[in-house]
């Protein structure tokens, strides 16, 4: 055999090794049924889940789960954001981009047929969710793995379990029918919807540590945060001396920490008020102290990395 036509017959070959291959993958993923039925969500609910969550012109929106598109359609039409929308139903993916082209926004939004499971949704500033309750505990995790701290995170009827949402609203809207046959009932009848909203936060699980200027000299501190979802507990202590730690609202927003130190000074409590932005491993911020308006300083705690513990599952 030539050199010529070995050389032909090994790029046959591998041509047709990789169409094997896209089109397993092409198959694999049409194989894949949708876990959640296709259910548009009502306009009046997708203006009250853009509501809630904030969204500007500055955000990228993901909708997981996209279906006709709507929600990614409206926010770049209404508010100016760019959006993402996944749907491993090729008919809505195909049906999303027919619309965005109809609303003019094609060029701001974007429709990628693929499992919700496998995308990469790490550049979203807004997350939308129509799926179901068992769905959404699936994804909690990937949620906290992938998601900046501050992202916010709306959904429409289903909820995240033991993740307690930081608001959500109850949608009522009268309907002109009943799903019985005796319609004597009909002006009492409600189509009620749920949105829920998160603020995907910060893990500040661990033990951090600080020195810093008081009044009374450089004093060093440690603080043992234990965190579940954006729920805090904690041990603090000034030096050796056990000091009380208060979270604002017992809790973080996003990358955004705020709490109280009391400690003893002779028969009164002083209150050492902080705020910090958090950065992995580091917290810079602010700290007063309550009733001394002449004292301020800047404080940057550091947490031993090894302390750090998973906040969500």
């Amino acid at each position: 055999m030539t050199r010529t036509k070995t050389f032909i017959r090994k790029l046959s070959v591998c041509v047709l090794l990789t169409s094997c291959v896209v089109l397993w993958g092409q198959t694999g993923l049409q194989q894949k049924r949708p876990e959640v039925p296709y259910v548009p969500t009502p306009p009046e609910v997708v203006a009250e889940m853009l509501r809630m969550a904030d969204v500007t012109q500055d955000d990228v929106l993901y909708d997981l789960g996209c279906g006709d598109g709507r929600i990614v359609i409206t926010a770049a039409k209404e508010l100016g954001c760019r959006g993402v929308g996944i749907d491993i139903d090729m008919t809505r993916i195909q049906e999303s981009r027919v619309n965005a082209s109809n609303a003019g926004v094609a060029n701001k939004v974007e429709f990628l047929h693929m499992d919700l499971f496998e995308a990469d949704i790490s550049q979203a500033s807004v997350v939308t969710l129509y799926l179901l309750s068992r769905v959404n505990l699936k994804l909690r995790p990937k949620l906290f793995l992938e998601l900046k701290p501050g992202t916010r995170v709306v959904s429409h009827d289903f909820s995240m379990g033991d993740w307690e949402p930081e608001k959500s609203v109850v949608i009522e809207d009268k309907v002109d029918y009943v799903p019985f046959h005796d319609t004597r009932f009909v002006d009492d009848y409600w189509d009620k919807h749920t949105v829920y909203f998160w603020v995907i936060p910060a893990n500040v699980s661990g033990i951090w540590k600080w020195t810093m200027p008081t009044p009374t000299g450089n004093k060093s501190y440690s603080l043992a945060v234990d965190q579940k979802f954006q729920e805090l507990e904690g041990e603090a202590f000034e030096g050796t001396q056990p000091v009380l730690f208060h979270p604002k609202n017992g809790k973080i927003i996003g990358d955004k920490l705020e709490f109280t130190l009391e400690r003893k000074r002779g028969e009164r409590t002083e209150k050492l008020h902080f705020t910090g932005i958090v950065k992995k491993n580091d917290v810079m911020g602010f700290v007063r102290i309550e009733g001394n308006p002449d004292f301020e300083s800047e404080w940057h705690a550091k947490r031993d990395p090894s302390t750090r513990r998973v906040i969500a599952e």
